[in-house]
């Protein structure tokens, strides 16, 4: 438990939640600068385990958007045209073998995409997403 750091404590989705905004295929984030405004959005797929939400940035941590995530740690997932409000944490190392298989489940139909987001660039990129 201490790898999440505490990180259940912070109010969560209820499964509804999680399979609506996790159903589509892809969904656009939006992260905030430090100054507050948001970034322009960028296309990326999503994951559910449950009653959490996991990200992964496929170009890695150097990604302006994953910069950005853990830099303010606020933004937004635009998921079937609804803006939901979010904050971003980085996943605990327990839960990325959660995240690989939510991949490989969800995306399987690409199956050269799934592998590289599972190499360790991609797997270091992982965030969690909660309710803002």
């Amino acid at each position: 438990m201490s790898s999440t750091q505490g990180v259940h404590a912070m109010a969560g989705w209820s499964e509804d939640q999680v399979a609506a905004i996790t159903n589509p295929q892809e969904v656009q984030v939006v992260t905030a600068r430090a100054d507050g405004s948001l970034r322009k959005p960028t296309i990326i797929w999503i994951v559910g385990d449950g009653d959490r939400i996991f990200i992964r940035s496929t170009n890695g941590r150097p990604a302006a958007w994953f910069t950005s995530a853990i830099t303010t740690g606020t933004g937004q997932i635009i998921s079937d045209g609804t803006v939901y409000d979010v904050k971003f944490v980085e996943a605990g190392d327990a839960d990325l073998p959660t995240v690989d298989s939510a991949y490989r489940t969800k995306y399987r139909q690409y199956p050269s995409i799934v592998d590289h987001l599972i190499e360790s660039g991609p797997r270091s990129a992982t965030l969690e997403v909660f309710p803002a």
